[in-house]
């Protein structure tokens, strides 16, 4: 947390994305959706975490920030959200639940903390959606991307039987799910994409045997980022059909760390054989 000295008085204020609140996220969410310059963006992001302060404290802040604090002193406030650039790692699930405007009013459920309740299928959909959007900029990709990852609760959930609450993946159902997400309010969307994102990082960095880093590009590349590499990494762990599906529905964590230890052990064989 960073702290901000005014007379004798201290005030708490986020210094990383794990540690705003989900109203924090979505804002800075919007905040990232318009065409702001650098110093008018930290501006408007220094207030977004003066959110996280009770009522009169943040007023205080503000009117300090606004009518009081000379150049130099402003200059030290605004600077305190250059952490959000230099640390980006955001796991911490903050939009647990997202409402949809429909008919019934349906709540679906998102995955936990850095996805630990994902399955190795559900990343690799999510995963080619989250590319499609990063290359097309297109909503639809964004919307389909959420509809993998927020899902409704199953019927029978029981805490001490289920790790997931969400009913599980069914690919038939992205498409109409995804309609329907449309129609959530666009900084909502941009802040689940952005948790994604840092997710998605801090998986990559915990499993760089896997997904290798293209040095003539600034995204780590699966293979050739086809889903084809994949299926072909999932049909070689498998004998037949029925694994091929065990696999595909195993923990992410799990599954990864099984295939890290695989092409490892591979590696080592090749080695040996050279």
């Amino acid at each position: 947390m960073h702290q901000a000295q005014i007379r004798n008085k201290i005030y708490q204020l986020p210094s990383r994305w794990d540690e705003l609140t989900a109203d924090q996220v979505v804002k800075a969410a919007y905040l990232s959706s318009q065409k702001l310059d650098a110093v008018s963006l930290a501006k408007l992001m220094f207030l977004v975490l003066t959110r996280s302060l009770p009522w009169w404290k943040r007023y205080r802040l503000q009117f300090f920030y606004f009518f009081q604090a000379n150049t130099a002193e402003k200059g030290d406030l605004i600077f305190l959200t250059r952490s959000f650039a230099e640390f980006t790692d955001f796991t911490s699930q903050k939009l647990k639940k997202i409402y949809l405007n429909s008919v019934p009013k349906k709540t679906l459920y998102g995955p936990n903390k850095a996805l630990a309740n994902c399955t190795l299928w559900e990343y690799i959909k999510a995963e080619q959606y989250f590319m499609k959007y990063i290359e097309t900029k297109e909503e639809k990709w964004m919307n389909h991307l959420i509809a993998v990852l927020y899902r409704q609760s199953r019927k029978d959930f029981n805490p001490e039987l289920h790790e997931d609450i969400r009913v599980p993946l069914i690919d038939s159902t992205i498409l109409p799910r995804s309609l329907k997400i449309a129609r959530l309010p666009l900084p909502h969307r941009i802040a689940i994409l952005m948790w994604f994102d840092g997710c998605r990082s801090f998986i990559i960095k915990s499993f760089p045997s896997i997904f290798k880093k293209d040095e003539t590009k600034s995204q780590p590349i699966i293979g050739n980022q086809k889903s084809a590499q994949w299926l072909d990494m999932i049909t070689s762990l498998s004998a037949n059909m029925a694994q091929f599906t065990d696999i595909a529905n195993t923990n992410l964590s799990i599954a990864l760390t099984d295939i890290s230890f695989r092409i490892r052990q591979q590696a080592k064989s090749t080695k040996k054989t050279k």
